[in-house]
């Protein structure tokens, strides 16, 4: 195997089995005693996120690996329910597999189960292992793909076709096409995986192309269960070429996209393997298959491979951690990127400076713990609960006690409106992906269209210096670098560019320049900056280089009349006045005969506090905002 700095063999694979019990009931107890040991031995093993007897390795050029040797994996199990559909869900120990299938698979004793029970609304979503939020948000995507309106990048995702001749991708058998899929079967099912490629190309910016190791091969599959099949990242890699956290592990994919290398040739970014078997045979699973079709249909006795596949991929991308949260050892003794930006407020400290025991103590400290990421906290406004209202942090699943396969690893589901990375089932979800997309792009995925692996920029925004006059029409304009073309968002500042308000959202920008003409606010300053950004991204952006004015029109165009009362309501015939204005500015007026005044040089937009002196005695008004349209006000002294 080629030798790569920061180098771990990781091997986070996702396997699907299913358990169709109390459906055959010609299955000797015998037999399905040996099952249920043979999957309670798999779970064990696959599941021992322990690297205790590992050993790491380091090489020549100061890089280092460890073989995991099949562990730290989470297992996708399935079972039928009373209506003979499957249901799945993905867990990560023995225990949650026991309370899964409602049984202690190693000594056969009933268990209730209140946290797999099947939601009736959720019935499709629960044959694919997910929420109904994952689910729909892949068949979104998948909708996307059919109609041609997700935006290519630059990213390739390659499918490899690791089948040899006549079996898997290569099977010649003949076959009807269904969901848009024709071809043989391989065919069929090549076609599946590079549409599934391609949809995620959609989403990404690497000059690497991702590669995914794919095959179909005979897995277990008997009358009562299956290994249905495996898919997510191989490697994970620190201190390449160009890496953002020093000593920080990263999946494969993302370690190549920032070092403009693929740090491990000889291993694919991702692997899935999935079993030839599930074909509708009757002696599997009674005849349970896979859905070939590029679409969302899912037949009854089928699992839509399509879903999967995507939801494994993401995973694969980046959707995880390998830090062990119920010990808080790290793997290797050193952070991935997801712990990077996990902050425990209790505790004052992120996760990757902690101790295995603050760790450990973390993991539990329910709703204390959560995202620091700059673009999630950028786009978390719209949460109402589940976020820091001061810093824009959202909280991280972390319940007492530790809830191996959910905890860490989710969005809280005190979180309101829901997200889609909580470990529960929400409804009503927006489909787009909501915060993950913001987590992928802190974790590293940043935004470069032309994958020249220099990020994309936002420059020579205006107006920078000069002035703009208050109610009048102004333009905005910035232009665009490395090819980037998606919606910004353009937001103003009074302050020199230390906070923003919205001027506009969801601006197209599909050219090398863009512009937006916006009504001038009243926020009068010397201080005005303007920043365009990716729409719901702190990145690319680009802010005015000098600050501006924003002022009202001339100071001779506006004139103000006003009467200048006593307490007891009677005219002043004579007296000074002094206007101060909200710009620091003051000045003195001299007052007309029978207590009425004209107010010149004054500016629109602005507050003034009118003082007035008569014989030595000083009556303050109320202040009064001025614009163009304002004259006739009788301001009354207060004593």
């Amino acid at each position: 195997m080629k030798k790569a700095s920061g180098l771990i063999i990781v091997s986070l694979l996702c396997l699907m089995a299913l358990d169709s019990r109390n459906q055959f009931s010609s299955v000797s107890a015998q037999v399905k005693n040996r099952g249920d040991h043979e999957m309670a031995d798999t779970v064990k093993r696959l599941t021992n996120r322990s690297s205790d007897g590992l050993v790491q390795t380091f090489d020549a050029d100061g890089g280092f690996s460890i073989n995991l040797e099949g562990r730290f994996q989470n297992l996708f199990l399935g079972r039928m329910d009373s209506g003979g559909e499957t249901v799945s869900a993905c867990v990560a120990s023995l225990g949650e597999a026991n309370l899964f299938f409602e049984r202690n698979l190693e000594t056969g004793e009933r268990l209730p189960n209140d946290v797999y029970r099947p939601n009736s609304l959720e019935k499709l979503a629960e044959r694919h292992g997910m929420s109904k939020q994952e689910y729909i948000f892949y068949q979104d995507m998948i909708a996307n793909a059919e109609t041609g309106s997700l935006i290519p990048s630059a990213s390739t995702v390659t499918i490899v076709n690791n089948d040899g001749a006549g079996e898997g991708f290569n099977d010649a058998t003949a076959v009807a096409s269904e969901g848009g899929n024709s071809g043989t079967l391989g065919q069929q099912r090549l076609n599946l995986f590079n549409f599934a490629a391609g949809i995620w190309g959609g989403f990404l910016d690497s000059n690497v192309s991702i590669q995914v190791r794919s095959q179909f091969d005979p897995l277990t599959c008997t009358p009562t269960s299956a290994v249905l099949g495996s898919a997510g990242a191989t490697t994970v890699h620190g201190n390449f070429a160009n890496h953002q956290f020093f000593n920080t592990y990263y999946h494969q994919a993302l370690a190549n996209k920032q070092s403009g290398v693929d740090q491990n040739a000889a291993e694919p970014d991702i692997n899935a393997t999935f079993n030839s078997n599930v074909n509708g045979s009757a002696g599997c699973l009674g005849g349970q298959r896979f859905y070939l079709g590029l679409n969302n249909t899912t037949p009854a006795n089928t699992t839509n491979l399509l879903v999967v596949l995507l939801h494994e991929m993401g995973h694969g991308l980046g959707f995880s951690t390998f830090a062990n949260g119920s010990t808080g050892a790290l793997i290797g003794g050193l952070p991935d990127v997801y712990t990077t930006f996990m902050f425990d407020r209790t505790q004052n400290m992120y996760w990757n400076a902690m101790t295995d025991a603050q760790r450990q103590a973390s993991a539990i400290d329910t709703n204390d713990v959560l995202w620091d990421g700059s673009n999630v906290k950028i786009a978390s406004g719209s949460l109402t609960a589940g976020r820091d209202g001061l810093t824009g942090r959202v909280e991280l699943f972390t319940p007492n006690p530790f809830q191996s396969g959910s905890s860490v690893s989710h969005f809280s589901t005190a979180a309101f409106a829901d997200l889609l990375m909580e470990p529960s089932i929400n409804l009503n979800l927006p489909i787009n992906l909501d915060l993950s997309r913001q987590q992928m792009r802190d974790i590293g995925w940043y935004r470069d269209t032309n994958a020249d692996r220099v990020a994309d920029t936002i420059t020579t925004v205006t107006p920078s210096g000069g002035t703009i006059i208050i109610g009048t029409q102004a333009t905005a304009t910035w232009t665009n670098t490395g090819g980037f073309n998606r919606n910004v968002i353009v937001e103003l500042s009074t302050d020199g560019g230390t906070n923003y308000t919205l001027l506009s959202s969801g601006v197209s920008n599909l050219s090398t320049t863009g512009s937006i003409t916006f009504t001038v606010p009243n926020t009068p300053t010397l201080n005005g900056r303007i920043r365009v950004r990716e729409d719901s991204f702190v990145n690319p952006a680009g802010v005015s280089s000098s600050n501006f004015t924003i002022t009202g029109p001339s100071a001779a165009t506006v004139a103000v009349q006003g009467r200048i009362l006593t307490p007891q309501g009677r005219g002043i015939g004579r007296a000074t006045i002094r206007i101060t204005g909200t710009n620091g500015l003051s000045r003195n007026v001299l007052s007309s005969s029978f207590g009425y005044y004209s107010f010149g040089n004054l500016e629109a937009g602005q507050s003034y506090v009118i003082t007035v002196a008569k014989k030595g005695f000083a009556f303050n008004s109320q202040a009064v905002a001025v614009n163009d349209n304002l004259s006739g006000v009788d301001f009354t002294a207060i004593p």
